[in-house]
């Protein structure tokens, strides 16, 4: 079947309802029916105040569009979309992968978003080599391009930038620490690249790692499949999503058991955050202060970077495991008020990964120049956690 559309077509109508929540920048995805055609290229267009407004699309797999609300969608209001194919498939990406000999790099514009190290990381100059390790994200930047992360700081050499450390873990009778490398316990490691995506409307990779155990002979004990999507936004603001999916790496199950470190997504702040030129906050309104041991929807770092002020917002997906997931967030006065900060998942209860199985724990990630309110990270976990309402019809 030919990839060219002869002619463009109506496909369809979709019609979005903000309900009880306003919309702003709202990532969308609607499953289609199977058409007689290849939807290699489509086009959504709504008419407003008797004028046509095409929004840039992008197909996810075979049946899914995805596309960004580019116009506010107050609470209560609808927006109706005309869906046409297109003659031909548009091949402008704005969101891209590059690939180094050492990195991927999801880029905006040519602008870096974030870089996931595949290629080992060896720690500094006369620091013991059991802090080498490869699969995690640094550095991560606000759009104008602030770096927020840091790997391998004085104080925790077992750091790197953007993880999920599993800490304390039981498998086939004996207990695995991924995370503090320096007992030679267990690692992660990158293992290969699924597929790479490019597009107008977002980019991305999939690919796996490995939570090695390391006896002699080494054993992999879990298998993680990484899923890191970036979107095309606006301005001052940059969303990508992170999901980290587990799963038994042969017939023994593992138990990553109860501990205050239990790692679903964990961030080792910029190296200039210290507790007076940076600020942590929760959902539940808790600061560094009183919010480790604490549960919550989304967190925010806000502080001052070279070139001036940015920040992040994490968001944990209401499935999660233990949602809304406890955080272990260092306290203002530990490490000199460096900034860490992370949902711990297992930090109250353990969790029993069995064989066969998968289990998933997504995040969403906002970079950001300047800061956020408290309004605007609550809009964002609502998009989130409670997307607009989408009907499809022919």
């Amino acid at each position: 079947m030919s990839t060219l559309f002869s002619q463009a077509q109506l496909l369809g109508r979709i019609t979005v309802k903000a309900g009880p929540y306003a919309r702003h920048n709202t990532i969308m995805r609607v499953a289609l029916p199977q058409f007689h055609i290849e939807l290699m290229s489509t086009e959504l267009i709504s008419v407003e105040g008797g004028k046509k407004i095409i929004t840039p699309t992008q197909m996810e797999g075979e049946h899914t569009i995805v596309w960004r609300l580019e116009r506010d969608l107050p609470a209560g209001k609808e927006r109706v979309y005309e869906l046409w194919s297109k003659k031909t498939y548009d091949s402008v990406a704005s969101v891209k992968v590059r690939t180094t000999n050492t990195a991927y790099i999801i880029e905006k514009d040519n602008k870096p978003i974030l870089q996931y190290n595949y290629a080992v990381m060896e720690p500094p100059a006369g620091v013991d080599t059991a802090f080498r390790r490869s699969g995690f994200i640094h550095p991560a930047w606000t759009p104008s391009g602030k770096v927020l992360t840091n790997i391998h700081p004085k104080d925790h050499y077992h750091h790197f930038g953007i993880w999920n450390p599993w800490t304390h873990t039981k498998f086939e009778n004996d207990t695995v620490d991924f995370w503090n490398l320096k007992k030679l316990s267990g690692t992660v490691r990158f293992a290969k690249l699924a597929r790479t995506w490019n597009g107008k409307v977002y980019g991305g990779f999939s690919l796996f790692q490995e939570h090695v155990v390391l006896t002699k002979p080494e054993k992999v004990a879990m298998i993680e499949i990484l899923n890191v999507t970036a979107y095309d936004g606006d301005g001052d603001q940059q969303v990508w999503d992170y999901t980290s999916t587990l799963r038994c790496a042969g017939r023994s199950p593992i138990t990553l058991l109860e501990y205050r470190y239990g790692g679903g997504f964990a961030i080792r702040g910029a190296g200039e955050w210290n507790n007076e030129n940076s600020v942590v906050l929760t959902s539940e309104g808790k600061s560094r202060k009183d919010a480790d041991n604490t549960r919550a929807r989304w967190f925010k770092i806000t502080g001052a970077l070279n070139g001036g002020k940015g920040g992040l917002l994490v968001l944990s997906w209401r499935y999660n495991f233990n949602s809304p997931q406890p955080v272990r967030i260092w306290p203002e006065k530990d490490q000199n008020g460096q900034v860490f900060a992370m949902f711990s998942p297992t930090k109250d209860r353990a969790w029993e990964i069995e064989p066969g199985k998968f289990y998933p724990q997504k995040y969403r990630v906002i970079t950001f120049d300047g800061d956020l309110t408290v309004a605007q990270a609550e809009a964002y976990y609502n998009d989130y956690a409670f997307p607009p309402e989408c009907t499809f019809s022919k």
